[in-house]
């Protein structure tokens, strides 16, 4: 809970305060968008630890479905949130959002994040304290990758090293996502089965 209030209060307020205009890059916003996995995890793994019986495959994976659109959601509503803070901070007569296609980039490959995230969880889920372990390891490693990722990018950006255009983000994007839907796919299949042959 403090982990996700803190991302929420960050994203939603204290980088457009920080980072001003710059919020509105792509290489700002498709990083922020993945951050909706910390809600996915937690919901994940608390609907699992509620559980008394080993549910039906049919039911995890309606589960898992649900957490993720919940979790994705929400992510992206927060999102959208520090983007309206980012020009009620710094106005400058007309609002200022990045373009539809990196919406839609961000939104995917958000939404794969948030699938794949979902498949780790169920696979550990029922078993409490390795799912503790899991969601805190992989919210720290998300956490400091989007860190290291908008530090990076935001110097080679700077330095001219590396040049990316919308097209060449839209394609990394999208290619991420299919790798990340594909096994988060996976994963729930395999954690559905797993606690199927646990009964």
């Amino acid at each position: 809970m403090i982990l996700n209030a803190l991302a929420v209060g960050v994203v939603s307020f204290g980088l457009p305060w920080l980072m001003g205009l710059a919020f509105v890059r792509s290489l700002v916003v498709i990083p922020l968008a993945c951050l909706s996995v910390f809600l996915v995890a937690d919901l994940v793994s608390e609907s699992f630890d509620s559980s008394q019986a080993v549910p039906d495959p049919r039911e995890v994976i309606g589960r898992a479905a649900a957490c993720v659109l919940i979790g994705w959601l929400c992510g992206l509503t927060i999102l959208f949130a520090g983007l309206v803070a980012m020009n009620a901070m710094h106005w400058e007569g007309e609002w200022l959002f990045p373009s539809i296609i990196i919406l839609i980039d961000a939104a995917l490959l958000s939404l794969a994040a948030c699938v794949f995230v979902a498949g780790i969880a169920v696979c550990v889920g029922p078993n409490p304290a390795s799912a503790r372990a899991a969601r805190l390891t992989l919210k720290l490693m998300m956490l400091f990758s989007t860190i290291l990722l908008m530090y990076g990018c935001s110097r080679s950006l700077a330095s001219g090293r590396v040049f990316l255009t919308n097209r060449k983000i839209t394609s990394i994007a999208w290619m991420a996502s299919a790798f990340l839907m594909a096994n988060g796919a996976a994963l729930v299949a395999y954690g559905a089965t797993a606690q199927r042959g646990k009964k």
